[in-house]
């Protein structure tokens, strides 16, 4: 079932499925070319992004996010006569669980056109017929089932015009107030909690077993993109210019229960949030242990808040219940458009998909 507002669904499955798009137009600037990226596109790329943005982004940030990505670039530009660079569309890619089977799911990020290219959003100018370009090569069940997205408010008006954004839901944090808690006790290695051991650590890489975890958690959700081990450290690990905190919880046998992601400052304020929360559906008292961690390294940091993004109909969402998080709204919603509704629709999507803040550029 599709929750499409108007015929933007329409729209879009016209434009990309009748024909192939124009990959040619006259612009102000002379005549251009879209297509898929071409090694060495980078450079006019980022000249573009400065264009646009006015912020410098530094090539290594580029390649960790394009060049280096675990599951392959996926770029179209336009180009001029001489190669410069008027017109970009991307999405990043993640494998995804849906159900029995497995997909991608493609998040859009860094959709940009030259200032003199523009010819209005709801025109037929470069932007779109990028964007279309983009759309009839990937937007399909064997490619990219899914685009989605995490836009403010600013992107999420733009995006509803350009990108055929589907409103999901609006999104939430779980947060919760750590003023006025006393000072911060020094602590081991060791946590005692439900008449249990725990063992703490803060590495500088997702441990092997990893995996294993990963797949308690996937076979517990209908929806959900892949963790393991190569996924997270290319997220969390690689990434050039962002530190998080890895955190890890073991059982007295050594068995690894539960991984956290955490990010302090988030936004400009005195938050940590919890970028990414893995934890072994076997047992409901794990989740409490970890979040307990997770809010002695907030006070350590002198944080005043700790926050968790994920969907809040996902049973992770009761433990920070349990633990005294309120539901907060953010300035972001969730967006997607399923290429294949028949394969899954948008309502399926905001029912059961298990997301974090993590799954998305915003962090």
């Amino acid at each position: 079932m599709s929750i499409y507002r108007g015929s933007n669904r329409a729209s879009i499955e016209f434009l990309v499925k009748a024909e192939p798009p124009k990959l040619e137009l006259e612009t102000m600037l002379g005549p251009v070319k879209i297509g898929p990226y071409r090694e060495g596109d980078e450079e006019g790329i980022l000249e573009l992004f400065k264009e646009v943005f006015k912020v410098d982004r530094p090539i290594e940030k580029w390649n960790w996010e394009y060049r280096d990505h675990p599951v392959g670039m996926h770029v179209f530009v336009g180009r001029l006569a001489d190669g410069r660079i008027v017109s970009h569309f991307s999405g990043l890619p993640v494998r995804t669980k849906v159900f029995d089977k497995t997909f991608i799911f493609s998040q859009i990020v860094d959709s940009m056109v030259h200032p003199r290219c523009r010819a209005g959003l709801k025109k037929q100018g470069l932007f779109k017929l990028t964007l279309l370009a983009y759309c009839y090569e990937y937007g399909r069940e064997d490619r990219e089932l899914v685009h989605m997205g995490l836009p403010n408010a600013l992107h999420y008006r733009l995006g509803v015009q350009t990108l055929y954004y589907v409103p999901l839901t609006k999104c939430y944090a779980h947060a919760k107030s750590l003023m006025d808690k006393g000072p911060v006790e020094p602590r081991g290695p060791e946590v005692k909690a439900f008449g249990e051991t725990f063992h703490v650590d803060v590495p500088d890489r997702f441990p092997d077993d990893v995996d294993d975890l990963w797949e308690k958690v996937k076979a517990v959700h209908g929806i959900i993109g892949h963790r393991d081990a190569e996924y997270l450290d290319w997220r969390y690990c690689r990434i050039p210019d962002q530190t998080y905190r890895i955190i890890t919880l073991r059982s007295d046998d050594g068995a690894l229960r539960g991984v956290a992601v955490t990010r302090t400052r988030w936004l400009g304020k005195e938050d940590l949030v919890i970028v990414d929360w893995l934890v072994d559906p076997e047992h409901d008292t794990w989740g409490p242990v970890l979040l307990g961690v997770c809010e002695y390294f907030a006070r350590l940091d002198g944080m005043e808040r700790v926050l968790c993004i994920l969907n809040h109909n996902a049973r992770e969402s009761r433990v920070f219940e349990d633990m005294g998080y309120d539901l907060e709204k953010t300035g972001f919603r969730l967006v997607a458009h399923s290429y294949a509704p028949e394969t899954l629709g948008e309502l399926e999507i905001q029912r059961h998909w298990y997301y974090t803040v993590g799954d998305f550029d915003v962090v």
